[in-house]
Parts: structure tokens; C-alpha cells; sequence
């Protein structure tokens, strides 16, 4: 049982460095954030214009950071043959 779980670990933590090593991980993460920041059509609840406003520049901000990451990213794209070889290894 433990080196089930210990084998999945490892392939997760493979798995999530070199998607952040990659920039459509980024973009990606990117337009979520974009996605979430509040609209005038979006129920306010008892939020005050001025809290919406803040939310949607700390969200866009947010944003701005991780096109700023995918920019830098090292790697934009993972050949088949890495992918094999990362296989046997996970």
C-alpha cells in the first residue's frame, strides 16, 4: 500500500513541477483569474463598489503576474521522447 502511495506521489510532484515550468500552465492560470474578476452583472451581496473595485485590480494584478511567468517560462513544449522518459520514471 505505502509504495503505491509513494509511487503516486512522486509522479504527482513530477507532474506539477513541469507544469509550472510550462507557460500554458500559466496562461491558463491566467484567464482564471481574469475569469473571476467581478462584473457589473454579478450579484454584489452587501460588497461596496469600492470592495468590487479592489477585488478586480487584486485579481487582474494576480493575472498580470502569471502572463508574466508563462513569459519567462523554460520550457514551451515537452517532446514525446521527455514525455516517455518521464513516464518511467513517475
Amino acid at each position: 500500500m505505502s509504495g503505491d502511495y509513494l509511487d503516486h506521489f512522486r509522479a504527482r510532484v513530477l507532474q506539477d513541477a513541469l507544469n509550472e515550468a510550462m507557460a500554458a500552465y500559466w496562461l491558463r492560470r491566467a484567464e482564471q483569474f481574469e475569469a473571476a474578476r467581478p462584473t457589473l452583472a454579478d450579484f454584489r451581496g452587501e460588497a461596496s463598489a469600492a470592495e468590487l473595485g479592489a477585488r478586480w485590480r487584486e485579481l487582474d494584478e494576480v493575472a498580470r503576474a502569471c502572463r508574466a511567468r508563462a513569459a519567462v517560462s523554460p520550457l514551451s513544449k515537452i517532446s514525446p521522447e521527455v514525455m516517455d522518459a518521464l513516464g518511467v520514471v513517475a
